[in-house]
């Protein structure tokens, strides 16, 4: 064959094994994407079968306790400011913060010669006092006896003096001698009198050294106080839990509430109260005796057990939110353990408990507007007509969302009560929140428990129980 046949031939055949080739990868590629488009298919009807991923919850009966929270701090239920009854400087302060107190145990020493002086002389000034009392009483008994003897004197001139005007009448005495006998009598009658003014004068002047030596004796009195309060000693057994002052320094007299005037704090940290702030929406159901559940952060979050062992009666206002709390002071259940003054806690005050009663997750229950509802639903008893959004949950029946009207009653945290309109077994959807927003009656739904069962396996079915 000429050369250039064999080329052509050659080309032809080429050209040929490359049209092959090409075919063939065109149809293996046409085959992998009906495929993938089978298999996608297959998967998509199989997620459009099984409807929206919830999470359902089978609702039954139970205990559910209301609640109140407040928060606060921690205080000991005793304590005592130790603070300055007198001026005077420190010599002693012989315990220090922490440290164990008993009743009766010193606590701060004051120098007390200035004390000790004032009560000296406030003695002395009694004792003069005291003195001028026996002084005026010893003069008023010579005035009585001096009274006693002029009247004596008196009586005894009147009679010679009627002897006389008798003896005048007769001529046996002259004139002159009756004139005598009456001076004396008159002379008599006038030291009378002046000693019963005198007499009078000296029982006033020994009421008033009488009251002069009582206030002597206040004085003594109030002396002798200022003297002890140089030693302060502690009233209660406790631990100090302040110091605020130390050796050298004056102590200032005032309100023991007022800065610079506490010297030292004590308390008594076996029992701990959390004063916790109710608000006033809240305090009507909080009573003496009611248990309570305290948190510390201190404590990791560790729960005490509590008791409420005082409700306020008057308010406490905030003045920056104007906000009106109430003071409950929840003594805990410290086992022992010093729990330190002065740390935040958060308390759940339990105001009832309802025993045996339905109820559904809080979250289930939503509002869905009255017209939105099918006509079935709307007829329901717990429907109120007369408002524009009802109350209702959703329950899970052959593997769709029914709209359910419900009537609720009182929540704790996580749970409500149902008082009609669902029984025990109903299985409702409890979440998840955005699914809840938006979910419509009659939607397809398939517990998520069920698909994380199926993870890796074969179709998930829709819920159907």
């Amino acid at each position: 064959m000429p050369r250039g046949g064999v080329e052509r031939a050659n080309t032809k055949r080429n050209t040929t094994l490359k049209l092959v080739i090409t075919a063939v990868i065109v149809l293996a590629s046409l085959g992998l994407v009906s495929a993938t488009g089978m298999y996608f298919g297959r998967g998509l009807l199989r997620r459009a079968d099984t409807g929206t991923v919830v999470r359902v919850e089978k609702i039954g009966r139970g205990d559910l306790v209301e609640f109140v929270s407040a928060s606060g701090e921690v205080e000991p239920r005793t304590k005592v400011a130790i603070s300055a009854r007198v001026a005077a400087r420190i010599t002693e302060l012989p315990l220090d913060e922490g440290m164990v107190v008993h009743k009766g145990d010193r606590l701060v020493q004051f120098d007390d010669k200035e004390l000790k002086a004032a009560l000296d002389s406030v003695k002395a000034r009694f004792a003069a006092q005291e003195a001028e009392v026996t002084v005026a009483e010893t003069r008023i008994t010579a005035t009585e006896a001096q009274i006693t003897a002029s009247e004596v004197g008196l009586a005894d001139a009147e009679r010679d003096l009627r002897r006389q005007l008798t003896l005048l009448e007769t001529k046996d005495v002259s004139q002159s001698t009756v004139d005598t006998a009456q001076a004396k009598v008159d002379n008599l009658r006038a030291q009378l009198a002046a000693a019963r003014h005198s007499l009078a004068a000296d029982r006033a002047g020994l009421l008033v050294m009488t009251h002069n030596r009582e206030a002597a004796q206040a004085e003594i009195d109030r002396a002798s106080d200022n003297f002890s309060y140089a030693t302060l000693t502690s009233p209660i057994d406790g631990i100090v839990t302040k110091r605020e002052a130390e050796v050298g320094e004056m102590a200032v007299m005032g309100t023991m509430n007022n800065p610079g005037t506490m010297l030292l704090e004590v308390a008594d940290l076996s029992k701990m109260w959390l004063v916790a702030r109710v608000d006033e929406s809240s305090i009507a159901n909080v009573k003496v005796g009611q248990k309570a559940k305290v948190r510390l952060q201190a404590f990791d979050e560790e729960v005490f057990d509590g008791v409420v062992e005082k409700a306020a009666l008057a308010n406490t206002e905030e003045r920056v939110t104007n906000t009106k709390f109430f003071q409950a002071k929840i003594l805990l259940k410290t086992d022992g353990r010093i729990i330190p003054s002065g740390l935040n806690g958060d308390a759940e005050i339990e105001t009832n408990r309802l025993e045996k009663v339905l109820k559904v997750p809080s979250q289930s229950i939503v509002g869905r507007p009255l017209e939105g509802l099918p006509t079935e639903a709307r007829d329901k008893p717990e429907v109120d007509k007369r408002k524009t959004i009802a109350t209702v949950v959703y329950r899970v029946v052959d593997g769709k969302a029914v709209v359910t009207p419900v009537t609720v009653g009182a929540s704790d945290v996580t749970h409500t009560v149902v008082k009609s309109g669902l029984s025990e077994g109903d299985q409702v959807i409890s979440g998840p929140y955005k699914v809840l927003e938006s979910i419509q009656h009659d939607q397809r739904v398939t517990d998520e428990s069920t698909v994380e069962k199926n993870k890796g396996g074969a179709a998930t079915q829709p819920v159907n129980k």
